[in-house]
This record gives structure tokens, C-alpha cells and sequence, in this order.
């Protein structure tokens, strides 16, 4: 993938990104990706504008090139920014080193960085984080007591995950939050693979609580003065803010009911699930490719991007979900808890959780973990 294509994939102008990946190639000779590269991008925003004015290439977490807006508009070389944070530091080939106090990065940074230090894939890493996301504050800080250990199939010499291999088993400890969950396929559920707990409890919840795991919420449900309009009115829903182009995801399993512009809502998409359930997701950037009406969507899958479209002060995800056509608070709502396997398939879940705990046991597996 070139650096143009990244940065389009997720919002930023195609002019802009043409810009800078061509500056980029003139410094190195090539403008494609690599597996691993962090691509940093600097940005200002006023309002609804926003103006891209650096952006650092690292490879193997060493720094290779920074270009910046100089006075006339016209990106020039430039020095490194500062120091970056552990997103970044997560590429690098060595296993995450100790850090204390406030030097810590956030439990979805930390989660990153320890995962793939330790060989992991990034669509496994991201399977993990979307499973753990039901029950851990990703925004935390981590404590120098959390731990995460993941177990998973076919490593190659070097223990590090293939394009075959599998997430087996995580134990996760974040704060005063244990959970332990094992991969199961359900023969009486067309083969599907969940994840579930020692007692045959599936980890997923029907609904997750935040469309965006990296997001901060800023405005609850309830009456509130509009930020626009000026006066108070019900706020039918929570803002979660984010970087624009920050990947939203489904809070469930689902089909597209709608996909498209919705005047005040701007980028809109909304999805029907089981049960009268509805949940809805506005002001993004762009709504992702394949979300259109009619379109089935799994938990945890990117249906678009934050933005600013619509009735909107700045960068953020208006989320609604809806019950029988009747708009509720999404983070104190009962929602349906996830499946519970019984019978013949909790029988033989039994069996594979033994299998993999004699795995655990009887094969030395690398502790994923930031301390």
C-alpha cells in the first residue's frame, strides 16, 4: 500500500495525500508501505477545517523521514517531532520494555505494543482488543500490575503468528477486571468460532457500549443547550470524541438499514439488529466500502470513519441506539447478555478447553504484557 492510498483510507484529501506520499517518494525513492511502518501525520484544526502540516515515516521504530509546511504552503524536510507515544513503539522488533508511572501509555496503546512486539499479527491483535473491549476501559492507564497473556496456533522458527495461525486463549488482568476466554467453533452454529469463558459463556456482548475503542465520551444522553443552535433540547444520544478518520465499528451483529446523507446527522448509518434493536452512527468523515443497504456487518467490523459532517462543532461520533423505535441512553440501557452453550456443544467446548489448557501447560507461551 502507497502512502497516498493509507492516507485516504481513512478521510484525509486526496490531493493532500498525493502531496506528501510524492514528497516522501523524491526523500526515499519509494512511497509503498511496509508491514510495520508507522505513518505519523500532524494536523490543525479550526472549526470545520482541517490542515495537514507534517507527517514522520518510522520503519522498525526507527525514525526514517519528517516533511512539514513551511511559511509558503510547500512541504519541505523537517526534524523529527517529539518523541512518539506507544502506538508507535509497538512496531518495534524487541518485546515492550518496563516503564513506570506516568510514562505508561493507555491500555489500548499498551495492548498494541506489547502484542505485536511479541509476534502477533495486526488483524489477530485487533480481533483481541474488539473481544476485550465489552469489560476493559481501553483509556485507562495501565498499572504496572496488568498483565496479558495470549496463546495462539501455528508459529513459525521464530514463534512469531502466520497468516494461518489462530488466537487460542487470552488472560487478561486490567485494573480490578480478570477474564480468561478460550476460541471455540460451534458445530451447531454453521462452524461459527466465538470466544468464551472457562464456563461456556460467550465474551461478546449482544451490543458494545462504544462504536469507536479509542474514542472519549463528552457528551451524555439527555436534555443539554445545543452547541449550535443555543438552546436546550433532548441530546438523543453520546458523542464520542476522536481524531478524524478514527474507525468506527459495529456495536453488533447486524444488516444496514440505511447508509447515506441525513441532513443535520451528515455521514449517516444505521443498523438493525435482533430483538427491535437499532443502533445509529452520524457525522462521519466517510462511511466505509461495502456498508450500503441490505449489507450484513459482524461486531467489531470498521463501518466508517469519524467526522464533522452535518450539524457538527468538531471532529466526533453522535451514537444512538434505538429500542422499538424508542431512542435509550446506550451506556445504561440493560442490554442481552452474549450466547451460553449447552448440551452436546458445551460438552465438547469442555474437551477443547482442556486441550488448549494441556497446551498452555505443556508449551512455554510468551507473556503479552506491558509492566
Amino acid at each position: 500500500m502507497s502512502v497516498a492510498e493509507a492516507m485516504t483510507e481513512v478521510g484525509y484529501p486526496d490531493g493532500k495525500a498525493k502531496e506528501i506520499s510524492g514528497y516522501l517518494q523524491s526523500r526515499l525513492g519509494d512511497a509503498n508501505l511496509q508491514p510495520g511502518d508507522v505513518l505519523r501525520i500532524g494536523v490543525i484544526q479550526e472549526g470545520q477545517m482541517v490542515l495537514v502540516v507534517r507527517a514522520s515515516l518510522y520503519r522498525r521504530n526507527q525514525h526514517l523521514v519528517t516533511v512539514a509546511l513551511d511559511d509558503h504552503g510547500r512541504f519541505v524536510n523537517a526534524a523529527e517531532p517529539a518523541r512518539l507515544d506507544a502506538v508507535a513503539g509497538a512496531f518495534s522488533g524487541q518485546p515492550a520494555q518496563a516503564v513506570a508511572g506516568r510514562e505508561l501509555p493507555s491500555v489500548y496503546d499498551g495492548i498494541y505494543r506489547a502484542a505485536l512486539s511479541y509476534g502477533m499479527t495486526t488483524d489477530m491483535t485487533a480481533l483481541m482488543v474488539k473481544l476485550l473491549a465489552s469489560n476493559v476501559d481501553l483509556q485507562a492507564q495501565l498499572k504496572p500490575t496488568d498483565t496479558i497473556e495470549a496463546f495462539f496456533s501455528v508459529a513459525d522458527d521464530k514463534g512469531q503468528a502466520t497468516k494461518d495461525s489462530e488466537l487460542l486463549y487470552v488472560n487478561a488482568h486490567f485494573g480490578d477486571t480478570t477474564l480468561r476466554f478460550y476460541r471455540f467453533q460451534n458445530a451447531d452454529d454453521d462452524d461459527s468460532v466465538d470466544y468464551f469463558d472457562e464456563n461456556g459463556h460467550s465474551v461478546r456482548q449482544f451490543l458494545l457500549r462504544s462504536p469507536v475503542p479509542n474514542g472519549r465520551l463528552t457528551s451524555g444522553f439527555g436534555m443539554r443547550r445545543h452547541p449550535i443552535l443555543g438552546f436546550s433540547r433532548m441530546h438523543t444520544g453520546v458523542d464520542w470524541a476522536a481524531p478524524r478518520g478514527t474507525p468506527i465499528i459495529a456495536t453488533g451483529n447486524g444488516v444496514v438499514e440505511k447508509s447515506g446523507w441525513s441532513s443535520g446527522y451528515g455521514n449517516q448509518t444505521i443498523l438493525r439488529h435482533a430483538n427491535g434493536y437499532e443502533s445509529s452512527y452520524n457525522h462521519q468523515s466517510s462511511i466505509a466500502s461495502g456498508i450500503r443497504e441490505g449489507a450484513k456487518v459482524t461486531q467489531g467490523q470498521v463501518i466508517g470513519y469519524v467526522g464533522n459532517t452535518g450539524e457538527s462543532t468538531g471532529p466526533h461520533l453522535h451514537y444512538e441506539l434505538i429500542v422499538n423505535g424508542t431512542k435509550v441512553d446506550p451506556m445504561k440501557v440493560r442490554l442481552p447478555g452474549g450466547e451460553s452453550l449447552e448440551g452436546k456443544e458445551l460438552a465438547r467446548f469442555e474437551d477443547e478447553r482442556k486441550r488448549i489448557d494441556n497446551l498452555l501447560n505443556t508449551q512455554s507461551s510468551d507473556q503479552v504484557a506491558s509492566k
